[in-house]
């Protein structure tokens, strides 16, 4: 009788050890094979990294840091702000202050120091001035996923004005469509300023860059009330995913020459100054 107790004993503890060592298995998630080697047909369950998963309500960044939720982060206060990769505008896309026409004379200030973010789709002086606005087609594309304005410059009577508007669509490196959204953008402000005449009566436009280039540059000159009249120096660009303006004007009585006459370099200079920024921001060059 008592060997039968002892076999039985014996027996219930062997099943309830079994019983432990396969809720230990399934419990650390590991491949045990009937000879608790490790070895199954099936491919062992992969765990996400921390640094790959993304919070709740945000975005993986593969940094590991929080996002907010609620949709894309915003541009801070000054509109530049951000790496490389991030949802701001980055902070060395802005111009070199000392390729601005008309430096020499107004020694232009640092337009990252002057930036201000803007909620939603910019208006690009071009549009202002022309009565424009994006064809329905890129109207969402110009919502972009950050953008900011620096306008320079105090602006008096036959004064020059400058300002650099920036629309940052991302990081164009993971996928080209970031870089085909900025493109499209561009061909349709493009050809807002090629239609000035017909959105602002009396305006005349004069396309200075080639056809052929990768950017534009245009002479406008809008008619304005009182006998006024705007002379803007337009500049387009779309390098790495980012539509970049920058406009230069000054406001006189129409067909009066300004104070201080123009001069700058090369339209091609200034557009490589533009994209140049921005290339070296993303090392994308």
């Amino acid at each position: 009788m008592r060997t039968n107790r002892t076999a039985r004993t014996n027996r219930t503890a062997g099943t309830a050890v079994a019983a432990v060592a396969a809720i230990a298995c399934l419990g650390t998630l590991s491949a045990c094979g009937p000879d608790n080697g490790g070895d199954q047909n099936a491919a062992p369950s992969k765990a996400a990294s921390p640094a790959a998963t993304a919070p709740a309500g945000g975005t993986g960044t593969g940094t590991g840091a929080a996002q907010p939720s609620g949709g894309a982060a915003k541009p801070s206060a000054a509109g530049a702000t951000g790496a490389a990769g991030s949802r701001d505008v980055p902070a060395g896309a802005w111009i070199n202050p000392r390729s601005i026409p008309l430096d020499a004379t107004y020694h232009w200030p640092a337009p990252a120091g002057t930036a201000k973010s803007v909620a939603g789709a910019p208006t690009f002086k071009l549009q202002e001035l022309c009565h424009a606005k994006l064809s329905p087609d890129t109207a969402d594309l110009g919502t972009g996923r950050a953008a900011a304005q620096s306008l320079l410059g105090a602006g008096g009577p036959d004064q020059w004005q400058a300002q650099q508007t920036l629309l940052y669509e991302g990081d164009p490196r993971p996928s080209s469509g970031v870089a085909q959204s900025a493109h499209a953008v561009f061909s349709d402000l493009r050809e807002e300023v090629k239609a000035c005449a017909k959105t602002a009566p009396g305006a005349t436009v004069k396309v200075t860059s080639p056809e052929d280039a990768n950017y534009f540059a245009a002479t406008v000159t809008v008619p304005q009330a009182g006998g006024n009249a705007v002379t803007l120096h337009e500049y387009l660009t779309a390098p790495d995913g980012t539509v970049n303006e920058l406009a230069v004007w000054t406001t006189g009585k129409s067909g009066a020459q300004p104070k201080v006459p123009w001069a700058g370099p090369a339209d091609a200079d200034v557009a490589k100054a533009m994209d140049s920024a921005l290339c070296t921001t993303l090392k994308d060059c």
